[in-house]
C-alpha cells in the first residue's frame, strides 16, 4: 500500500537541552549561598562571651555546717546557681573559641559555592563540578558544626544528678545521631537532584518535528 501524498516522514530536530537544569540549579545554590553569607556573618559578629550580661551570682563560700536550716537552704540554692552560671560561662567561652573554625568553615562553603554559580549560569559542565565539591563540603561542615555544638552544650548538664544525667547522655546520644543522619539524609536527595540535573543538561533534547520546523525547501513551489 502506497502512503498518501501528503504523508511526511517523520524526522527530529535538536533542541538541545533545556537551560533552566543548569539556571534553576544555580538560582538554588544563589539561594543557598546568601543564607550561608548571612549565617556565618551573624556568627562572627554575636558576642557570645558577654551574653551573660549583668548576672554575676556569689560564690557560695563553705558550707554552713553549724548553721541554720534557712542558711543552709540558701546556701544549697546559691551553690547550684553558681554552678550553673559556671556551666553557661564555660559554654559561651568554647563557642567564642569555636567562632574562628565556624567562620573558616563557611567562608570556604561559599568559596565553593560561588564559581558553581557562575558555571552554571554560564551552562558549563565545569559549574556541575563545583556543585558536588560544594555540596561535599557543606555536607562535612553541617555534620561538624552539629558535633561541636552538642559537645559545646553537653557542659549545662553538669550540675544535674547522676541518675538524671545517665538518662540525659542516652537522649542526647541519640539526638546527635539523628542531627547527623538528617543532614546526611537531606544532602543525599540533593545530590539526587544534581545528579538528575546534570544528565538532564547533557541530554541532546530531539523532538518530533512539526509544522514549525519545517524548511523552507519544503514549502518551496507551493502555491
Amino acid at each position: 500500500m502506497q502512503s498518501t501524498p501528503w504523508q511526511q516522514p517523520t524526522t527530529y530536530v535538536d533542541i538541545g537541552p533545556s537551560k533552566w537544569w543548569s539556571w534553576g540549579l544555580a538560582i538554588f545554590l544563589c539561594i543557598s549561598v546568601f543564607g550561608t553569607i548571612v549565617g556565618t556573618a551573624i556568627y562572627a559578629v554575636i558576642p557570645y562571651d558577654a551574653l551573660l550580661g549583668e548576672w554575676d551570682p556569689e560564690e557560695p563560700g563553705e558550707y554552713p555546717a553549724n548553721g541554720t536550716e534557712e542558711e543552709q537552704a540558701e546556701w544549697n540554692r546559691t551553690e547550684y546557681e553558681w554552678n550553673e552560671y559556671q556551666s553557661i560561662q564555660t559554654m559561651m567561652n568554647e563557642m567564642e573559641d569555636l567562632k574562628p573554625q565556624f567562620v573558616v568553615t563557611g567562608i570556604v562553603t561559599i568559596a565553593a559555592g560561588i564559581p558553581a554559580i557562575f558555571f552554571l549560569f554560564q551552562q558549563d559542565r565545569k559549574g556541575f563540578s563545583f556543585t558536588f565539591a560544594w555540596l561535599a563540603i557543606s555536607t562535612v561542615t553541617q555534620v561538624w558544626l552539629r558535633l561541636k555544638m552538642q559537645s559545646a552544650m553537653s557542659g549545662i548538664y553538669d550540675n544535674m544528678d547522676a541518675e538524671e544525667l545517665a538518662g540525659l547522655e542516652t537522649w542526647l546520644s541519640i539526638q546527635r545521631g539523628l542531627e547527623v543522619a538528617g543532614v546526611l539524609i537531606c544532602n543525599t536527595f540533593l545530590l539526587m537532584i544534581v545528579i538528575m540535573c546534570y544528565l538532564k543538561s547533557q541530554d541532546d533534547g530531539h523532538v518530533e518535528e512539526s509544522g514549525f520546523h519545517l524548511s523552507n525547501n519544503n514549502t518551496q513551489g507551493q502555491p
